[in-house]
């Protein structure tokens, strides 16, 4: 049986599929590794996150878990993001953007790849 999430009590995912301009993946993907690496115990309600990048391509996919929706909005609404967002805008095309539940994980952590 499957079962409800409730978004008020449950974490939940935002992931980001961004279509970087041609030349820039790499300039994206350490910008990226910065940011998140600066944000280590700086951002509350926020779990964790994972960027990936396509291999043979020029897209990257972030996808991180906060506490809850409220607690990324509340980062969305920072001056320090939104330095970073202006930097990010500068190296893509696009952003596909949305909230997302988990509705079933399978394996070692749920995920089984290396943090």
């Amino acid at each position: 049986m499957d079962r409800v999430v409730d978004m008020e009590k449950e974490p939940v995912v935002f992931i980001n599929i961004f279509t970087v301009k041609p030349g820039r993946l790499e300039e994206f993907v350490a910008l990226q590794r910065a940011y998140l690496e600066d944000s280590r115990g700086k951002v509350p309600g926020w779990r964790g996150s994972r960027l990936h990048r396509q291999l043979d391509g020029n897209r990257a996919i972030m996808v991180t878990t906060f506490d809850s929706i409220a607690d990324h909005q509340r980062v969305h609404a920072t001056d320090r993001f939104a330095e970073h967002a202006a930097k990010i805008r500068q190296l893509v095309d696009g952003v596909e953007p949305g909230y997302f539940a988990l509705a079933k994980a399978v394996g070692e952590e749920a995920a089984g790849l290396p943090a």
